[in-house]
């Protein structure tokens, strides 16, 4: 978020358990809601997380395991 510099409406919430997220092009897509982080007119913050930069702690028989071996 620093890197973006995205203006924050309130301090950053870390990632919680029900975590909004999609799967797309070899990689893990979290993503926060409409003025969760960010004034509106940021749209929909997101960042994709490439599955080989997590791939020690990702399950083999999960939805990401397929993707990386």
């Amino acid at each position: 978020m620093k890197a973006r510099k995205l203006p924050l409406l309130s301090s950053y919430p870390g990632i919680s358990a029900d975590q909004d997220y999609y799967i797309a092009d070899k990689a893990l897509v979290i993503y926060f809601q409409l003025y969760d982080l960010v004034p509106y007119a940021w749209g929909f913050p997101y960042f994709p997380i490439s599955v080989y930069a997590i791939q020690d702690i990702i399950d083999e028989d999960g939805p990401l395991g397929a993707m990386i071996y």
